[in-house]
């Protein structure tokens, strides 16, 4: 089957919310030899960026798109499985997380399995997290990267309270910031090093910007 083929069986697996579906689909992707990558970006992603816009013409609820995210975390799974290795294979380390106030996560989860498809070691704090937690955790881990995902405009204030401390702190951590609320004016405004775009794959290559590979 061409790559095309299956990386279009994945995002159908996704679409149709089947998680044995996904699993086979992105198996097989992976036993033909396919770029981590590019079964994460054109395949499972791009089954859930079609459910969710799906749902905001109102064609789906959201209990079909939280579906379909468990499909994709089962695929997800099979590809983190299959990338394995040592600690130092890894690119980079990032601290993930969305800040304090902030409750939804499937943006800062397609964030994260993109950045392990993209060879980067993942530390994901979860969300909710209080500003000092992503300092005390990059510390722990001598990560290279803070990276924080926002939904909720309000809670703007404590994403540049964890800005600002990774610059007072003294850990070598820059801070990656995303989501609808945030652009690079607002990465300026708040004092975080990059901002990583509106979508999962560009901030995956920004990261990788940000550190010089």
């Amino acid at each position: 089957m061409a790559k095309e083929e299956l990386l279009d069986k994945i995002r159908q697996s996704i679409v149709s919310m089947s998680v044995a579906n996904t699993e086979a689909a992105t198996r097989e992707a992976l036993d033909a030899g396919l770029d981590p990558l590019e079964i994460v970006v054109k395949g499972l992603a791009a089954g859930l960026t079609e459910m969710g816009d799906m749902w905001i013409r109102k064609e789906r609820f959201i209990s079909h798109v939280l579906m379909a995210a468990k499909a994709l975390a089962a695929g997800q799974a099979l590809v983190e499985q299959k990338m394995g290795g040592e600690e130092g294979t890894y690119k980079g380390k990032i601290v993930l997380g969305t800040p304090k106030g902030d409750l939804h996560d499937i943006g800062k989860n397609l964030v994260g399995m993109m950045m392990r498809a993209g060879g980067f070691k993942v530390y994901d704090l979860g969300v909710d997290v209080e500003p000092q937690a992503f300092i005390d955790k990059a510390r722990e881990v001598d990560a290279d990267i803070i990276g924080m995902s926002l939904i909720m405009s309000i809670c703007l204030d404590k994403m540049q309270e964890v800005c600002t401390l990774a610059k007072s702190s003294g850990i070598r951590a820059k801070t990656l910031i995303g989501g609808p609320p945030t652009s690079a004016k607002v990465a300026a405004e708040i004092g975080a090093d990059a901002y990583g775009g509106f979508d999962a794959p560009t901030a995956v290559r920004t990261a990788k910007q940000l550190i010089g590979i």
